[in-house]
């Protein structure tokens, strides 16, 4: 934009000084009418080609002021691009984090199913010796010990499958 800014003020004023020099070279005594055409035409020609000029340069203006607006739409495309990417992202990672706590919660409840149907299974042995007596009292007691111990870990599971589906709940909301 300064180079046509310079350029143009180059132009003018070899334009002005070319008229100058045209109207000192014009002998005043001579009224020949091809004398006084050309002098009074060559201005009007170099007056055109200056406003010719001013008209260019303020079309290079509007269009200069037109690509920035382009430029701003295009800066401002982009930012909602990024925006609509980064809420594509947080939405996938969100859906990733249900995914996982789902799974977590699936898993606890098939440990917690399993857990009880191995403590029906030893309930079940240890009233099958006691109903046959081969058992001591020392042996029914180790056994009871043991199932004593799968439900502690029974109710330890049940809190982890609340807990779980506690977090599931955190993560959907």
């Amino acid at each position: 934009m300064k180079a046509k800014i310079i350029l143009t003020s180059i132009l003018c004023a070899a334009i002005q000084s070319l008229s100058a020099q045209e109207n000192h070279e014009t002998p005043a005594v001579s009224k020949d009418s091809a004398t006084i055409m050309a002098t009074t035409q060559e201005p009007i020609v170099t007056q055109a080609q200056l406003e010719e000029k001013a008209k260019a340069e303020e079309a290079a203006r509007e269009a200069e002021k037109k690509a920035k607006e382009f430029e701003k739409e295009q800066r401002k495309l982009e930012k909602a691009k990024k925006e609509m990417e980064r809420e594509k992202n947080e939405f996938e990672k969100r859906q990733k984090k249900i995914l996982s706590a789902e799974k977590d919660v699936l898993k606890a409840k098939t440990k917690l199913a399993n857990e009880k149907k191995s403590l029906e299974k030893n309930k079940n042995k240890l009233d099958k010796k006691k109903g046959k007596g081969k058992l001591t009292s020392i042996e029914i007691q180790e056994e009871e010990i043991k199932i004593s111990k799968q439900e502690v870990k029974i109710k330890e599971l049940e809190l982890k499958v609340q807990n779980e589906e506690a977090d599931l709940i955190k993560v959907r909301s």
